[in-house]
This record gives C-alpha cells, sequence and structure tokens, in this order.
C-alpha cells in the first residue's frame, strides 16, 4: 500500500478543517506592504544612527551597493518566502536570484578594508550594540512576515522559515549598516554578517517547528 503524498495529506486536512476563511491578499500584494515596513525602519535608521555624515559615507560607492545588495536580497527572500505558503507557486528564479544577490552582497562585504575607519569602542562593546539593535530592527518585520506565511500552506515549512528570517535580517543588518558608524571587516563580518546567518538559522528552526501544521 502506498503512503498518501504530502499534497493528498494536505487536502485532507484542508477538507477536516474546513471553515469560512478570508481569502489572502496575493503574494505580491503582501510583499509590497511588508516592504513598505522596512523602508520605514531604513529611513528610521538613516536619520537617527550614530554615523556623523549619514549623506557622505552612503556617497561612497561601494558602501551604498553594499546596502543594495541587502536590500535587493531582502525583498526576494521575502517574495520567495510568501510565495512558499501557497502551493505550486515557489518560483526557482526567485530563489536563484536571491542565491545570486546574497553571494555578491557577502562578498563585497569580504572585501571591506580590515584597516577602514572605526570608532573608539571597544570590539566586543560595540558589537553587542549592534547585535542588539538588529534583533529590534528585525523582531517586528520578522513576526509579520512568519505570521503572514503561517496564514497560508506552507508544504516546506523549514524552507519558508529560512526565507522569512533571511529577508527580516539581512533587512535588519542592511539599517545597522547605515546606522553603524564602523566600517572594518572584522566587525561587520562578526556582528552584523554573524547575527544575520544566526537569525536566518533560528528563524529556519522556527518554520519547522511552527509552520509545519499542513505538512504533517
Amino acid at each position: 500500500m502506498t503512503m498518501p503524498s504530502t499534497h493528498e495529506r494536505m487536502v485532507a486536512r484542508l477538507l477536516a478543517d474546513a471553515e469560512p476563511v478570508r481569502p489572502l491578499w496575493a503574494p505580491e500584494a503582501r510583499l509590497a506592504l511588508w516592504l513598505t515596513l522596512q523602508v520605514v525602519a531604513i529611513a528610521a535608521a538613516a536619520m537617527f544612527g550614530l554615523r556623523d555624515d549619514v549623506a557622505v559615507e552612503l556617497g561612497r560607492p561601494r558602501l551604498l551597493v553594499e546596502i543594495a545588495l541587502c536590500m535587493a536580497a531582502g525583498a526576494l527572500a521575502g517574495a520567495v518566502a510568501l510565495r512558499a505558503a501557497v502551493p505550486a507557486r515557489m518560483s526557482a528564479t526567485l530563489t536563484a536570484a536571491f542565491w545570486a544577490v546574497l553571494a555578491c552582497a557577502l562578498a563585497l562585504i569580504v572585501s571591506i578594508d580590515a584597516d577602514a575607519t572605526s570608532s573608539g569602542s571597544s570590539f566586543v562593546a560595540s558589537g553587542i550594540q549592534c547585535v542588539a539593535s538588529i534583533v529590534a530592527f528585525a523582531a517586528l518585520p520578522w513576526a509579520a512576515l512568519f505570521v503572514a506565511v503561517r496564514r497560508g500552506a506552507p508544504l516546506a515549512a523549514p524552507v519558508a522559515g529560512l526565507y522569512a528570517g533571511a529577508a527580516a535580517f539581512l533587512f535588519a543588518a542592511a539599517a545597522v549598516r547605515i546606522a553603524c558608524p564602523i566600517d572594518t571587516r572584522l566587525h561587520v563580518l562578526t556582528w552584523h554578517v554573524g547575527t544575520m546567518a544566526i537569525g536566518t538559522a533560528l528563524s529556519t528552526v522556527a518554520g519547522a517547528r511552527w509552520l509545519a501544521r499542513w505538512a504533517g
């Protein structure tokens, strides 16, 4: 006897739990609303960050491109996460684009001058401040995206969690990169990229635990 497929199990559960619900907005509409929240966060980072002259610093092509790539990768990850909540809407093109843009962003970060100007704060103290800031910037957007994905029917729950976490933490890292006055490679890789990676990993675990209601 063959075991029922994931699709068949999902359909059976949907039928068993069927009740009137409001139809979900299209993934594109929900993504646009979520990106609006992120634009507000980026603007707040530029206005209230610790850099003495944000306009001059953002005028540096390398830094501007790095931040733009992180935001683009975050937007692509958000699109993939929301599509993962709709059966048969996953896009291989969007997924490939996300990983390509993320690779470019990481390559640019690795190329940061190790002797770039840094603040006088200690490595650990300044790092803890950046970690706390990234988590603060990521918390609300991650929760909003996680709930939006959960309202759908994600079949690959850990994958949906991964992209939801990547989207939120990439935008958070971009916001803190704008606000943080420390431009050394070790600081950015350890505290900014490290926090983004750990946050994404934890979101993947959360996805496997709390987004798997349709895949069981």
